[in-house]
């Protein structure tokens, strides 16, 4: 069972465009794990390449972690998705895991092999993946096989008259300044990320004020417990988007300021 992992944008959409308009590359499912915070043009995407693969008749399956959005989990602890210290978990808990759960529960006898949307020229990226403990599926990287690099698979999809935006979350904190400044003209989206970044100047003196109050414990791995911080990281200038302008993390307060100064000049 050869699986592409859809993320709906640039990379894995040539991958896609090239098995149905270029040469078959084998693929059996088409899976896209929705995080419940994509931006308005990845999910145009995958609406578009699921009608695609329908009329091709290749199954393109659409799945959601358990429980809450990634949005309701880092409101609800008041976390960014990079933290001081801590490590980036957004892909791995509401992609990677959910479709490897979603697979495991749908081909429980198959022998997987997923194909991963990685370019020619990013070689780090597979150098740099170890596969999960237990994990006895193959990976492939068409991209890389095909010596296709970003242009190349820009290059593909217009030839078929396709545009893809690049796909992220909308709070996503490796944003460019340059999509800081495009999504800002998402209101919807932008409610989100003010959102986002409130809940986590919210409670980030809290936690780190509640370790103090305990007695700062640490674990026997030298960690704080649940709800204790051992920074106020919002204190010390971390923020949602973690790209500096001139030198300095800027709030989305600020960054609201910035852009809309730009626009009215």
């Amino acid at each position: 069972m050869r699986i592409l992992s859809f993320g709906g944008g640039v990379d894995s959409s040539a991958i896609l465009i090239h098995h149905l308009m270029v040469a078959d590359l084998g693929i059996d499912q088409v899976v896209f794990a929705d995080t419940g915070a994509e931006s308005q043009a990845t999910y145009d995407n995958v609406e578009f390449f699921a009608e695609l693969c329908t009329d091709a008749g290749l199954p393109f399956e659409v799945i959601w972690k358990d429980g809450e959005t990634i949005t309701e989990w880092v409101t609800r602890l008041g976390i960014v998705p990079v933290m001081a210290g801590g490590s980036h978990v957004c892909s791995k808990k509401y992609k990677g895991d959910v479709i490897a759960k979603w697979v495991a529960d749908s081909f429980p006898a198959e022998k997987i092999t997923y194909l991963i949307g990685i370019e020619a020229n990013e070689g780090r990226r597979t150098a740099a993946f170890t596969k999960p403990k237990g994990d006895n599926a193959e990976y492939q990287y068409p991209l890389q096989d095909l010596g296709m690099t970003r242009q190349d698979c820009l290059d593909l999809l217009a030839e078929h008259g396709v545009e893809v935006a690049k796909s992220s979350c909308v709070f996503c904190p490796f944003m460019s300044h340059d999509e800081i400044r495009a999504i800002r003209n998402d209101p919807e989206a932008w409610e989100t990320i003010k959102l986002v970044e409130r809940r986590f100047s919210e409670e980030s003196p809290r936690k780190h004020q509640a370790w103090l109050d305990a007695g700062q414990p640490l674990n026997a791995g030298g960690r704080c417990f649940k709800g204790h911080w051992r920074k106020d990281a919002w204190a010390e200038g971390t923020r949602l988007f973690i790209r500096k302008h001139e030198g300095k993390q800027l709030s989305v307060a600020e960054w609201e300021r910035l852009i809309d100064s730009e626009n009215a000049a």
